[in-house]
């Protein structure tokens, strides 16, 4: 099911922009923004990240940037930093609060991160989902759902990630 935050950032979209900021929410996740060379790669390496629940794609300060909301019990900075390492996709860690500010000083070197300012000029995201599985991408999918997805999409290894409900399997005509 959509949700109505979700509908009301689609309908800004359409009007406006992509140029929206996930709000904060109750179920207690962190933002985390990365810095690196190419945003595809990198919301690719964060999604395939258990505890990465949202992804933004888009450039901050002309930086290509991947902001994160991610859950803090399940994953942490420095694991995502050195999944991005892995794929040779990170610059920084870039912080615009105190919180985030206090994150980076106690996960990484001073040289790994940066602050940022507070716009960030967002683009469409999960690339790789949409032009490689074009039947998958138009199902009403969750955000988690779609960043797994775009994940495996991007990578392309193994069997499709079991993360789709049996509706949306019937919306795709397998049972």
């Amino acid at each position: 099911m959509i949700s109505k935050i979700n509908i009301l950032l689609y309908i800004t979209t359409l009007f406006f922009g992509n140029t929206h900021a996930w709000a904060e929410d109750s179920q207690g996740l962190e933002r985390a923004t990365f810095s690196m060379y190419c945003y595809w790669t990198g919301e690719a390496a964060l999604g395939a990240l258990s505890g990465v629940k949202r992804s933004n794609i888009g450039s901050l300060d002309g930086k290509e940037v991947v902001e994160v909301f991610y859950d803090p019990k399940e994953t942490n900075v420095t694991e995502m930093v050195q999944a991005l390492k892995k794929r040779k996709s990170f610059y920084s860690l870039l912080y615009r609060t105190p919180q985030e500010k206090r994150v980076a000083l106690a996960s990484l070197s001073g040289k790994e991160m940066e602050a940022g300012s507070q716009t960030v000029r967002y683009i469409e995201a999960k690339h790789s989902l949409k032009v490689r599985f074009p039947d998958i991408y138009p199902l009403d999918l969750s955000e988690e759902q779609a960043l797994r997805l775009n994940s495996w999409a991007h990578f392309s290894r193994g069997p499709m990630p079991q993360v789709l409900i049996p509706e949306q399997f019937k919306q795709l005509g397998k049972n």
